[in-house]
């Protein structure tokens, strides 16, 4: 099928995205407070709330961050080059070319949903008068610890059921579903991967995995922390926290090389109403710098919940 042959996108309703990401954001906070708190295997000394990292902040800070991404494409600074990619995704998809406004939709639904299948145990989703009905996990789970990509393809399955069920006719479109499941495939991690020719990769990729620290109501620390207790639950051990603290710079260095890239894309990331600059975000604290060896992930998080 090329791309004339298949069904047109349709305009969506300007409210759409807003309200996925209410809900997504509610699912979080509901999953924070009826699994995640409870928990046994995160009870850590002398911390009254368990900190965590891909929970409802992290969600709107991808939101948020993406809307500065687009935000900016509207005054023609497109580094990542959606414009581009959009083409190529049309080409290899056999679908219609999405148009700034339709990948405005798509990226933040996707982000509104990229997460949902690390608090769900299966794709079963369901809308009550409460909100999203997931069939919530025993603890967040998270893909950075294994090869496969289980996690996004439940995110995946999960936001195509919600673009069907809130979208009206915008939603019913197949291309549109397409593009936002391919988009929640894009945010799998490999720590030592920073290169794919899939279309969108890249602005999925620094999005999630820098920019948010930059747009996240909370400090990077505070996250980390909670990534931390995260994988602690998953999969006891240590952890070196001065390589972790310091690969985050590394990683977007690596992610992109070229440094007037680089300046375009930190320009719209400290668009971020917090003030935050690349220092702030990429600095690592004094404390840090002799923590080289792995640490009990009780103590590494002990250590990022102290304070500056």
């Amino acid at each position: 099928m090329t791309p004339s042959e298949s069904e047109a996108f349709v305009p969506c309703n300007p409210d759409l995205v807003r309200e996925i990401r209410g809900l997504a954001v509610a699912a979080h906070e509901r999953f924070e407070a009826e699994v995640w708190a409870r928990s046994g295997e995160v009870v850590l000394p002398g911390v009254v709330r368990p900190p965590s990292y891909h929970n409802a902040r992290h969600v709107a800070a991808v939101c948020d961050c993406v809307e500065a991404l687009f935000g900016a494409l509207g005054e023609g600074l497109d580094p990542f080059g959606l414009e581009r990619d959009a083409r190529r995704w049309s080409v290899e998809a056999g679908e219609p070319e999405p148009d700034a406004g339709t990948l405005r939709t798509a990226f933040g639904f996707a982000f509104a949903c990229h997460d949902l299948g690390n608090i769900s145990a299966s794709e079963r989703v369901a809308l009550t008068g409460s909100g999203l009905d997931l069939d919530l996990a025993k603890s967040y789970d998270s893909s950075a610890l294994y090869g496969t990509p289980a996690v996004e393809l439940r995110g995946a399955a999960v936001a195509r059921e919600l673009l069907l069920a809130l979208g009206g006719a915008c939603g019913r479109v197949p291309a549109l579903a397409r593009l936002v499941e391919h988009l929640v495939l894009q945010t799998v991690f490999h720590f030592e991967k920073v290169s794919d020719e899939a279309p969108f990769w890249l602005p999925m990729q620094a999005v999630d995995m820098i920019g948010s620290y930059f747009f996240l109501s909370t400090s990077r620390l505070e996250a980390i922390a909670g990534l931390f207790a995260e994988m602690k639950a998953q999969r006891p051990g240590r952890i070196a926290v001065l390589p972790f603290l310091s690969s985050l710079e590394t990683r977007f260095e690596r992610l992109v090389p070229s440094p007037l890239l680089r300046r375009q894309v930190l320009e719209i990331f400290e668009r971020n109403p917090y003030g935050r600059t690349r220092e702030a975000v990429f600095g690592v604290p004094g404390r840090f710098l002799g923590m080289v060896e792995p640490l009990p992930y009780e103590e590494a998080i002990a250590a990022l919940l102290a304070g500056d």
